[in-house]
């Protein structure tokens, strides 16, 4: 018994810090995330095809896109063809990535740099992934917007899983807004895809004001 008591003590000591760590190490890559875009997306004097470039770099490689692809389909995800699901998944994340640099171009040549997003708490969740809670003061804005950086670990490997915008998950407005498209259209997650390949064309090379 005595013994039992011992080892249990071990597992316990060793099991805190190392919780502390994971979170700690969550935290940092949703940081280091953060000011990656805002040191080499955000920048004013560069051409929005370059901005698009370098934010899909980013962005490919922080998230499984695979995941979220099928997330936002639902249970459609279940009954589409291999090569429906890599067609929608491509346009998914075109659509992802020009949505956002769009936004980031708006912001370049304004007072938005890695200091304009603080970070003020993280936690682990029982599911495992991690929350780390932030804001940003945004150029113009009246108050400070909070962002929630949902980090998944996967075999060891951090990806951002979500961004919750003022209580707001991206990942589920889009299942929302897509399964509601696809009821609407029997399922057909051809026409969905081509709905979203026209508005990355029109997202990728907007038309100049």
């Amino acid at each position: 018994m005595k013994k039992l008591l011992i080892v249990f003590a071990c597992i316990v000591s060793f099991a805190i810090p190392l919780s502390a760590a994971e979170t700690a190490d969550a935290e940092k890559f949703a940081q280091d995330l953060a000011n990656n875009i805002v040191t080499n997306v955000v920048q004013p004097q560069m051409s929005l095809s370059r901005k698009q470039d370098i934010f899909r770099k980013i962005f490919m490689a922080a998230i499984n896109v695979k995941t979220n692809a099928r997330f936002t389909l639902g249970r459609y995800a279940k009954s589409a063809a291999p090569d429906q699901l890599q067609a929608y998944t491509d346009a998914l994340a075109d659509n992802i990535i020009y949505t956002w640099t769009d936004r980031f171009n708006s912001y370049a040549g304004d007072s938005l740099d890695k200091n304009a997003i603080s970070f003020e708490s993280a936690r682990k969740s029982e599911n495992g992934d991690f929350y780390i809670t932030s804001k940003i003061k945004l150029p113009n804005a009246e108050n400070d917007i909070e962002l929630i950086w949902r980090i998944s670990d996967k075999k060891g490997e951090l990806k951002l899983a979500d961004l919750v915008v003022e209580g707001v998950s991206m990942l589920m407005s889009y299942r929302n807004e897509y399964t509601a498209i696809l009821q609407q259209n029997g399922g057909d997650i051809t026409a969905l895809t081509e709905m979203l390949k026209q508005k990355n064309d029109l997202l990728k090379n907007p038309v100049k004001k």
